[in-house]
This record gives structure tokens, C-alpha cells and sequence, in this order.
């Protein structure tokens, strides 16, 4: 898997320099530990189910790949999104499988994009959904209304899809269908993104009750699906950095936060959720090793009732 290595090589190098630029690694003050135990344990759940949810979408359009294999793509590709252009997030999944299914890289990659796209979508339904509850609609709603107004065009029309292949064929001169997931098969799978959104949300929330002496109110777990959802879709900066504490800053203050301690929260959340990389990245490690030794095993061939 030559190409996959040099995407997994290059993540890492952009991770440690956007992490030196950005200086965000300082260890919060825990005030609740059991709160913070609650909120790795969902958030490594939260890994678990993307991985789980990609598994979904391949599965809908007749890709039938492992579970452990799916949570391999995801964890070795993970720090893709710290290079700039957020193309490797979205491809590295993709050309694992690929090379490890003998499948090619470009269906798999427009799969990918569909339930990157997915995520997004309710992501900003979450987020919405707890701007709602702060009654922090009226200032921001309609910005992430059409956001979502646009994802749901994009997902779901068979317009949008061909505008995008007739682009393809002009520019490169050969004709290359785009898989799409329908609305039935998509309405199928959406559960288990809505599990995705929800361990993290969970995790979110007792991260900040981790963090606080005070009541925390529910709604503030929806803070991670928004500022999440509008880090990835910040194009130019690795990773989102900036741009998602920006938003959870200005969210968690329409709940009830100071801004110092919502600058706080988001600076640590920055770290809990890098560890959560970690913890997914090592795994994604641990299972490809695994099968690669499972494959280097040779072959038993019983002839005659003996074993050569």
C-alpha cells in the first residue's frame, strides 16, 4: 500500500506542524474525573461509529468490507484532514480500501465524499437543533440554514450529480460516472451517523462538565456538532484549527458560558478530541499489522492425510 503510506506520512508531518503553529496542547484543570472518564469513553465510541457509519455506506452500494478493515481506513487516514484542502480526509479512507479490496480509488473517493457530505448534514442539524434550545436561531440560523439547504441539494439531487459529472467530462475529457447514495439507502444508513453525532455530543458534554463547577445545560453538548461540522467545512485551515474554537467559543457563551471559560472548554476539547485521533490512529495500526501478519501465515495443504 505504497500510495496510502505516503498519505498517512504526509498527515502526520502537516498534524505535528498545524499543532506547533496553533501551540494548543496545555492540560485543562479536571474538576469532575468521572466526567471525564464518561467523555473519553464516548468519544472513543464516537470514533468507533464512523467507522462503522463508512462501513454502512459502502455496504449500500454492494462493498461488503470488514469491520476491522473499516476502522483500519479511518484510524490510519484520521490526520489526513490536517493537510490543507481537507482532500486527503476524504480520499485516504478510500484508497486503503481500495488497495486492500482491489477496488478502484475514484468510486471508492466519491463514496467517501457522499458520507462526509452525510455527516455534515446532520451536524448541522444538531447544531441547529441546540441553537434552537438557546434560542440563538434568529442571530445564526439562517447561515446554517442554508447551509444545510445546500447539502441536502447536494445529496440528494440527481441534478447536482450530473451537473458535476458533465464538469468532470469537460475538464477531463472522458466520461466518469459518480456513484450517489439514493434517498431510500441513505435514509437507511442515517442512523448510524445519528449514533456518530450523538457519542460524540455525550462526550462533548461531560468533557464540559469535567471542566465546570457549575451546571452544565444539555444543550451545550450540541456546541461539538456545530463547531465540528463548520471546522471541516473551513477549506483553507488544517484540521479547522481556529475556526471550530471560534464556534464553540460563541456557542457556549449563548449557553450560559463566560468567555474565558468557553475559550478554555475549546482549547481543551481541542486536545480531548486529538487524543480521541490517537486512540483511533493506534488502533487503525494495530489492526493492519494484525492482518498483515494474519496474511504472511502460509498455507497448510493436506495431501494424502499428511500436512506439507
Amino acid at each position: 500500500m505504497k500510495f496510502f503510506k505516503y498519505i498517512v506520512y504526509i498527515s502526520l508531518l502537516f498534524l505535528v506542524f498545524a499543532l506547533y503553529k496553533a501551540n494548543y496542547i496545555v492540560l485543562p484543570d479536571i474538576v469532575a474525573p468521572y466526567a471525564a472518564l464518561l467523555s473519553f469513553i464516548f468519544l472513543f465510541a464516537g470514533f468507533i461509529m464512523n467507522a462503522l457509519s463508512w462501513r454502512q455506506v459502502l455496504k449500500a452500494n454492494l462493498h461488503k468490507v470488514s469491520v476491522s478493515d473499516s476502522i483500519a481506513s479511518v484510524g490510519l487516514s484520521v490526520f489526513g484532514k490536517y493537510i490543507p484542502g481537507k482532500v486527503w480526509l476524504i480520499v485516504g479512507r478510500a484508497a486503503y480500501i481500495a488497495e486492500k479490496y482491489s477496488l478502484k480509488t475514484a468510486k471508492l473517493s466519491s463514496l467517501s465524499l457522499n458520507a462526509q457530505l452525510i455527516i455534515l448534514w446532520l451536524g448541522l442539524m444538531f447544531g441547529a437543533t441546540g441553537l434552537l434550545i438557546l434560542r440563538g436561531i434568529k442571530s445564526y440560523g439562517w447561515i446554517i440554514l442554508i447551509m444545510w439547504l445546500i447539502l441536502t441539494i447536494i445529496i440528494f439531487s440527481d441534478v447536482v450529480h450530473r451537473i458535476v459529472e458533465k464538469l468532470i467530462k469537460n475538464i477531463l475529457k472522458r466520461t466518469i460516472t459518480i456513484p450517489r447514495l439514493n434517498f431510500i439507502p441513505t435514509i437507511r444508513i442515517i442512523p448510524w451517523f445519528i449514533l456518530y453525532w450523538l457519542f460524540y455530543s455525550a462526550g462533548f458534554y461531560f468533557l464540559v462538565k469535567s471542566l465546570s463547577s457549575g451546571e452544565v445545560p444539555v444543550a451545550a453538548a450540541f456546541a461539538f456538532p456545530l463547531a465540528g461540522t463548520l471546522g471541516v467545512m473551513a477549506i483553507i485551515a488544517p484540521g479547522g484549527l481556529g475556526v471550530r474554537e471560534g464556534v464553540m467559543v460563541t456557542y457556549l457563551v449563548l449557553a450560559g458560558f463566560s468567555a474565558q471559560a468557553a475559550m478554555s472548554i475549546s482549547i481543551a476539547a481541542r486536545l480531548w478530541y486529538l487524543i480521541g485521533e490517537i486512540f483511533i490512529f493506534i488502533t487503525g495500526i494495530i489492526i493492519n499489522r494484525s492482518g498483515k501478519s494474519k496474511n504472511n501465515i502460509p498455507d497448510k495443504t493436506i495431501t494424502n492425510g499428511s500436512t506439507n
